[in-house]
């Protein structure tokens, strides 16, 4: 009896599977290799939310600018919702914050518009 505990201690519960190699060694492998991924798993696009993007955006312009959200809609000018150069750069700052992006100079200093800079913020989280 005790030899015939040894032998089913011995004895796998699963099927294992060996390589060409480990049948003509005998022995069984001894690391295996990752499961491989399909491409599409490995992939990871980060694509904006432009909906979510305009939200947070508009929300971050009110708290900068002391403004009602309702009064701060995607066709509203900065200058219109009473913000000046120094506003502005805050504005800026603020959004390159919360969204862990650096906007350019350039394409900061055309900006008009609450719509304008969501469209901005959009196209760099695309870009990454």
């Amino acid at each position: 009896m005790a030899s015939m505990l040894s032998a089913r201690s011995t004895v796998c519960s699963r099927p294992t599977v060996q390589s060409r190699a480990s049948y003509a060694t005998g022995r069984p492998l001894t690391a295996t290799r990752p499961a491989r991924r399909s491409l599409a798993s490995r992939m990871v696009t980060r694509a904006a939310d432009k909906g979510a993007v305009l939200e947070d955006t508009r929300s971050i312009i009110a708290e900068q600018l002391g403004k009602e959200l309702g009064d701060v809609r995607p066709e509203s000018k900065f200058v219109d919702l009473g913000a000046d150069s120094l506003d502005t750069v805050e504005i800026m700052m603020a959004l390159e914050e919360k969204f862990s992006l650096q906007l350019d100079e350039q394409g900061a200093e055309k900006i008009e518009t609450v719509q304008q800079a969501s469209d901005l913020i959009s196209k760099q989280i695309d870009s990454k």
